[in-house]
């Protein structure tokens, strides 16, 4: 168990100090910085002090999750990760174990990606922040008066979603969503992989990311039914509980979080299964 942890930290060591963790955080830093921004100014503007918890509206915006899951895409463009220096630890430690050791190390990876995502935002709104536990005067505003044309806010504020979850409530969802779907984009893409090839696992990916556009633009009725089969869009956390025309936009809470783990768990058995026999094709460091 001593040298799985080992193996584990080594790896989880390597992922995170690698040139394509490096590029994601720079691409996601640049566009936390362009949508809280306008929050900035018009809290500045209007005297009111920002609460730091912004990201679940950030996130919800489609436009924004639609580059952020093109940065996870990259991120895991190169699983399995079979570098030649990963040679050795699959000598020293069995096919199996290493296997494992992978899987540990994308939904440890996941949760750090959402982490520092939630941080970095609050970071960027504390020029004009006031820790609170409530949502604020502010977002208030926001929510009940529109965004400012002149301040060209990227996403909106929900006061409905203000109503039925606290700051606390929403930003653990939001972590606890991300997490087990970006989770689960990796060890989907992990197995196609393994079964197929690199090229197929990024056009699967691909694929499931644009359908979200399909729930944005498919009929109202339609579209609580169409959600339920498009785990990228979960992450689109305020949209909770929200009806239109007498229709839930997202399955229920519980739906998502059993959905995901059964998915986490399926490709995991897929990976473990597959990699007792198949032959490694390994790549240079990159």
């Amino acid at each position: 168990m001593a040298g799985y942890f080992r193996l584990l930290r080594q790896m989880f060591t390597e992922r995170v100090f690698s040139p394509r963790t490096y590029v994601v955080a720079v691409l996601q830093g640049v566009m936390l910085h362009l949508y809280t921004r306008p929050v900035v100014e018009f809290s500045k503007d209007m005297g009111y002090a920002a609460a730091p918890w912004a990201y679940p509206f950030i996130l919800s915006n489609i436009f924004f999750l639609l580059l952020f899951m093109i940065g996870i895409i990259y991120c895991f463009s190169d699983v399995p990760f079979m570098q030649y220096k990963n040679m050795y630890q699959v000598i020293r430690t069995g096919r199996r174990r290493w296997a494992a050791g992978q899987i540990g190390v994308i939904l440890a990876q996941s949760f750090l990606i959402m982490a520092v995502n939630v941080f970095f935002s609050m970071v960027l709104l504390s020029g004009t922040c006031e820790f609170t536990l409530d949502w604020g005067k502010l977002y208030h505003t926001l929510a009940l008066t529109g965004s400012p044309e002149e301040y060209r806010f990227l996403f909106a504020f929900s006061y409905e979603t203000m109503q039925m979850f606290t700051p606390f409530e929403l930003i653990a969802l939001t972590v606890v969503i991300g997490t087990l779907e970006i989770g689960f984009m990796g060890l989907f893409m992990f197995a196609v992989s393994i079964y197929i090839n690199r090229s197929a696992a990024v056009t699967a990916a691909f694929v499931m990311v644009l359908l979200i556009y399909l729930v944005e633009n498919i009929h109202p009725l339609l579209r609580k039914k169409m959600a339920m089969f498009v785990p990228v869009n979960w992450m689109r956390v305020t949209q909770i509980g929200v009806k239109l025309h007498d229709s839930f936009i997202q399955p229920p809470v519980f739906y998502m979080l059993m959905a995901l783990a059964a998915g986490i768990a399926v490709c995991a058995v897929l990976i473990l299964i597959k990699i007792r026999k198949m032959e490694f094709q390994w790549y240079k460091e990159e």
